[in-house]
């Protein structure tokens, strides 16, 4: 009789293990790994993603979290420090770079470092800040910003 295989897990830069599949299967269950995390069962040749493993549970994805009052898809991002950033550094656009609005975050940097652009940025910042105390701020990806916590 062959004893089953053992199953390495590399995850957030580090290996561990190992483990059986059972027990990687509940470590998958419970969120502590992910099926992209890379795999490595004892006497392969190569490391794969945890997910291709035979016998791996395949976890249905995450429903969206979506706005009871809109219906918009809701960011994983939250409103505290990007209220926090807006507030106290919004002149620098590092609230907009929190939220993967890169662009305009570079444009708020860059047009902060001008007499001029500072009145205007200083403005948009406030513009800014009052849209995430309200809940109408979006990420990146058009989704509202509306997690607090």
């Amino acid at each position: 009789m062959t004893a089953a295989p053992r199953i390495t897990i590399h995850h957030r830069q580090q290996n561990y293990g190992p483990y059986s599949l059972d027990e990687a299967n509940q470590m998958l269950i419970a969120g502590r790994v992910a099926r992209e995390d890379l795999a490595w069962i004892e006497g392969a040749p190569d490391w794969k993603p945890l997910g291709s493993i035979l016998g791996v549970v395949d976890l249905p994805p995450l429903p969206e979290q979506r706005d009871p009052v809109s219906g918009d898809v809701v960011s994983d991002r939250l409103v505290l420090p990007a209220f926090l950033l807006a507030f106290f550094v919004g002149v620098f656009g590092v609230h907009r770079f929190y939220v993967g609005k890169t662009g305009s975050g570079v444009v708020m940097l860059l047009l902060t470092l001008t007499v001029v652009g500072l009145f205007v940025t200083g403005i948009w910042a406030l513009v800014d800040w009052i849209i995430i105390v309200c809940g109408g701020f979006r990420d990146s990806e058009g989704r509202l910003i509306r997690r607090w916590t």
